[in-house]
């Protein structure tokens, strides 16, 4: 009975505007502004340009792929591009425990850059810091929900104030972690990155949450690998600010070559999508935590102990690649 009401919870959690609410829900967008956050910002903002979300912030964390000052610059110059200019942004955090590696982040920061041409772009703190924009906009509206798609830092430190339904993309419960391109070596790799940025502000929102929890982690996301054939239809296909952004993020001659080493995954708009549009990632309910530190610091496991949660095993990978592609495009 208790598995079935949880089911029932999760449902609600994610039915369409259209059919539960008179208008559509609000979102908080907690992002590293890594490649894929930005593809995913560019998602987001189709969807609420649709009506399917009302978009109501953009919250920056430093402790991820983004370079603090750069990043917040990359949200205000995307927000610009992609016609987001009621949207508030608002950075927060430090670095993390752990750092990313360093060649990566200025290969991404070089990326948004170029995808952003004639911003000159503000580099400035946000008066109002990314965990307490949160939790006042938690606070006017409970239900708002949170998308998460970088190192969980702004949220921890939000805490204890969580939303009523939460979607962070992050962890690895049945499949090996991520870490690559220069990470140091004592780590044994057991870890997905954005919870070994910050292994602790992972552990504190996972089994500190009082709402609805999905993680989308690497078993599902590894289904939706980015591939040649999918940037040869968004090359032939790509209408809007939204879509050709995304191109030209792909596309960029310091990526293609990570595309086509398979080394690049859809993982963040695969998570912001199955917050908005549900069916397209496969949800399983545990009890998941985090090792907090050690050689294994970010893994996240199965556990009496843990916090209780859905976390995906399975993605469409066909199904998410068309919707991704017409939502960008502002198709139906």
């Amino acid at each position: 009975m208790k598995r079935l009401l949880l089911a029932l919870l999760l449902t609600l959690a994610v039915i369409p505007a259209t059919a539960a609410h008179a208008r559509p829900p609000a979102v908080v967008f907690d992002t590293d502004m890594d490649f894929d956050d930005a593809a995913t910002l560019a998602y987001l903002a189709q969807e609420h340009r649709a009506g399917r979300i009302e978009l109501r912030a953009i919250t920056v964390t430093n402790s991820g792929a983004g370079l603090p000052g750069r990043a917040i610059r990359h949200a205000r110059c995307l927000a610009e591009r992609l016609g987001l200019s009621g949207v508030r942004i608002a950075d927060g955090s430090g670095t993390g425990p752990n750092s990313f590696p360093a060649d990566l982040r200025q290969l991404f920061d070089r990326v948004l850059t170029a995808a952003t041409p004639g911003c000159a772009g503000d580099e400035t703190p946000s008066a109002v810091r990314a965990p307490d924009l949160i939790r006042k906009l938690l606070r006017a509206d409970p239900s708002t929900q949170i998308i998460a798609t970088g190192p969980l830092t702004n949220l921890a430190a939000a805490l204890p104030h969580s939303a009523s339904r939460l979607t962070s993309m992050g962890g690895a419960v049945h499949v090996p972690g991520n870490l690559c391109c220069g990470t140091p070596p004592e780590f044994d790799g057991t870890q997905e990155f954005n919870y070994w940025l910050d292994p602790a502000a992972a552990r504190a929102v996972l089994t500190g949450s009082r709402g609805a929890v999905r993680m989308v982690s690497l078993d599902a996301a590894n289904e939706v690998p980015i591939t040649g054939a999918f940037l040869d239809r968004l090359a032939a296909d790509h209408r809007t600010p939204a879509a050709d952004t995304v191109l030209e993020i792909v596309t960029h001659p310091e990526v293609r070559p990570l595309i086509e080493q398979a080394l690049l995954y859809w993982w963040d708009p695969l998570a912001a999508m199955s917050a908005v549009r549900p069916g397209h990632v496969e949800f399983t309910f545990g009890r998941v935590d985090v090792v907090p530190s050690g050689p294994s610091a970010g893994r996240t496991y199965l556990s009496p102990s843990g916090g209780p949660l859905w976390y995906g095993t399975a993605a469409g990978t066909a199904a998410f690649e068309q919707r991704f592609l017409d939502t960008l495009n502002g198709r139906p």
